[in-house]
């Protein structure tokens, strides 16, 4: 730690250096306390801080260290209480509100968290606390594993806005947002840009609003908004700034309501009320209408031998219990895991596959012995809707629990989005070649159950029985987008296409002439219009795509960039795009490897980085059984890129993979009995194409000689 003198900020948070604030008188002690810090005596530093709060119970200085101290402790009940005082003595002091958010975040009440946090660097002024970038990415963190990706977008792009080292904590974390093509593509990109009021009554008030929302007034900014509305109703361009302020509070109730207000706004074109809708569906499942309903229930068994009936039941395919053990923890308050576990199955695709023995997975049940103080029990999450629930039904009748006691402990909302997407496992390895055909047959399957799933929004109808209905076509529209922005396994934007078509709606398609992502947010990846795209807005896009893995529009932005003329200057980078693009959706290794060949060229003559190509045409080499060739090109590809940083971290991966090897093959030599394969098969008995199993591995390749794009 440097060391602290009169022209050091004062700890005391205001802004000030220690000789022009009020708090200078105190140096010698401040400085005698912060030597303990640096030392790490913090105990000590801590007794020494109480005794001089005995003399000086107001003093801010002292009150920031203690809270500083407490919160590297992990004390967070005396945090609490201190921060507290502290920021009711200092209630326009930035770094107590900084505290004070830390402990509202870690409480899990994140809108006062937030709130405090905005307040705190609109109070900042230009001096923004260094605590500032800590708070900020614990809010992120926090907010962004609770599934609230757009609030957590909107605090990263805050700490962009800012000085150095926000602006590095900002990008770490706004990078990690944006390239997690697990989360919905309209949670990763801002929402549009208010319309402009003109000269309308309120247009005046707006401003104001708008203004504080671009000092980060949040709060103020949010009041006044919400009184507009009272006064002037549900206008558009109201409405998309109180969007934003709900957002950024990590309000996501309040934001899909808004959003849900949008969509009934008649000045709206259909394009925007549709994204509207879809983003409510994404903020709030089960408001917007969306979720399915999934009961979680216990049976109480009586019957001794009905641990032996589980075990008889072919649509019943065990599991090992530590794969529920935590969630049953959670959800039950059981500390006792269950004997056994299953997930019920049933069987599909029997006519092109039924040597393969393939079974589509479903739900889940799990079965508790008798304890001295409980009866044996069954606990089961019971779907209410689509193919799950006829695989328990058949399951509860085969087992007769229908005339058993049916306790319902809680009832859980899945989003449609992930019901949609059923795992099917095969007890049979499948040829290389049969595997397209296979996954093309799941992706059919998948579709069917999806257009025939009944939801609230659609008026407890499927998809399938409001195709063509005016009433249902903008929710109709909204749920195939949110369908798509979930980058779906397999699926592209042909057949997304072909699914509108067959409910008798059309995609909107916006002229790339538009600022599209302004109008639309995260849709524009969909509703670009690429015919007569400019070749600086379709690289722009192509390399967003990319970044985001906007995987089901990769097809069709190669085949418009390979019709395109590239001006001299972006040649080169629309040629690394394009390949790194191909590479995505190629299916054939070899061909894969020469495109990252390609690739590899190309970044360097643009001096970006390669380390990730390097290290996939190295694997996709040892694949092909060209090991020589391999090991030469690595080589060669360390020597020339030695400090990059992603590829030091391979190399010392395969080191420590290799000592491991070592070690193992000495054990063998030494007699100790042969290392089990870590390819043989599960206790279930089940193999599927992506995972371990079935055959023994292939020495030269290493496992399957099918390469798996991305």
């Amino acid at each position: 730690m440097a060391s602290l003198d009169q022209y050091s900020l004062c700890p005391c948070g205001n802004g000030k250096k220690i000789k022009f604030c009020k708090c200078h008188e105190h140096l010698p002690e401040m400085q005698d306390i912060y030597r303990m810090i640096s030392g790490e005596q913090n105990v000590a530093a801590l007794d020494r801080i109480n005794a001089n709060l005995k003399t000086m119970p107001s003093e801010p200085w002292l009150l920031a260290m203690k809270c500083d101290l407490l919160l590297r402790l992990g004390e967070l009940e005396p945090l609490e209480e201190t921060s507290a005082k502290f920021i009711r003595l200092q209630p326009d002091n930035p770094l107590a509100k900084l505290h004070r958010a830390m402990v509202a975040i870690v409480r899990g009440n994140t809108e006062e968290g937030a709130s405090l946090l905005l307040q705190s660097i609109a109070d900042s002024g230009e001096s923004i606390h260094p605590m500032t970038a800590m708070v900020g990415m614990n809010l992120i963190e926090f907010i962004g594993q609770r599934g609230s990706i757009l609030p957590a977008l909107l605090h990263a792009e805050t700490l962009l806005d800012l000085e150095q080292p926000m602006q590095q904590v900002g990008m770490s974390a706004y990078q990690s947002i944006v390239s997690d093509a697990q989360s919905s593509s309209l949670l990763r990109e801002s929402v549009p840009s208010p319309l402009d009021a003109g000269d309308a009554p309120y247009a005046e008030r707006l401003d104001e609003a708008t203004s504080l929302i671009e000092a980060i007034r949040i709060g103020g900014a949010k009041t006044k908004l919400e009184s507009m509305i009272r006064e002037f109703g549900p206008q558009p361009a109201i409405l998309q700034s109180l969007l934003h302020c709900q957002l950024i509070l990590t309000d996501s109730e309040s934001a899909a309501s808004t959003c849900r207000k949008l969509t009934q706004c008649p000045d709206l074109p259909e394009y925007q009320k549709v994204y509207y809708q879809s983003l409510a569906f994404d903020l709030s499942p089960q408001s917007s209408g969306i979720s399915l309903k999934d009961d979680l229930v216990i049976y109480t068994i009586e019957d001794s031998d009905f641990e032996s009936k589980l075990a008889s039941i072919k649509s019943l395919q065990p599991v090992p219990v530590d794969q529920l053990k935590e969630m049953l923890q959670m959800m039950l308050q059981e500390e006792v895991p269950p004997k056994v576990a299953y997930v019920c199955t049933d069987a599909v695709l029997q006519e092109q596959f039924a040597e393969s023995e393939p079974l589509r997975v479903g739900t889940w049940i799990a079965f508790y012995g008798k304890q001295t103080d409980k009866p044996a029990r069954l606990v089961a999450l019971e779907a209410n809707s689509g193919y799950q629930k006829k695989q328990i039904d058949s399951i509860k009748s085969e087992l007769g629990l229908n005339s058993l006691k049916r306790e319902l402990i809680e009832q859980l909302q899945l989003p449609f989005v992930q019901r949609i997407n059923s795992q099917v496992m095969v007890r049979q390895q499948i040829p290389d070649e049969r595997r397209l055909a296979l996954s093309d047959a799941i992706k059919h399957l998948n579709t069917e159950e999806a257009l025939d799933i009944q939801l609230e929004c659609l008026g407890n109808h499927s998809m399938r029985e409001v195709a063509g209905k005016a009433e249902y076509r903008v929710a109709l529209q909204a749920v195939l987008l949110s369908w798509q922005a979930r980058n779906p396994s397999g699926f592209t934007d042909a057949d997304f296409d072909a699914i509108h078509q067959r409910l008798q709606v059309s995609e909107p398609k916006l002229s790339s002439e538009l600022d599209v992502f302004d109008l639309v947010g995260g849709a524009a990846y969909y509703w670009t219009d690429l015919s007569n795209i400019d070749p600086q807005s379709l690289i722009q896009l192509m390399q967003s795509s990319l970044t985001r893995g906007i995987a089901s529009m990769y097809q069709p932005l190669i085949d418009r960039a390979q019709n395109v003329q590239w001006p001299e200057e972006i040649k080169g980078s629309a040629e690394y795009t394009l390949n790194n693009l191909k590479v995505r959706v190629c299916s054939d290794p070899n061909e894969a490897e020469k495109l990252l060949a390609r690739i590899i060229e190309t970044g360097k003559k643009l001096n970006v980085s390669i380390a990730s190509a390097i290290i996939e045409r190295f694997e996709l080499l040892t694949m092909l059984g060209r090991h020589g060739e391999a090991r030469v090109f690595l080589e060669s590809s360390v020597r020339e890129n030695s400090t990059d940083p992603t590829l030091m971290r391979y190399i010392q991966s395969l080191m420590q993979q290799s000592e491991m090897a070592a070690r193992g093959s000495a054990l063998g030599a030494q007699g100790q009995g042969s290392i089990s394969d870590s390819g043989a098969a599960s206790s279930s008995g089940i193999w599927t194409p992506d995972g371990p199993g079935g055959s023994s591995p292939d020495s030269a390749g290493g496992g399957s000689k099918l390469w798996v794009p991305d």
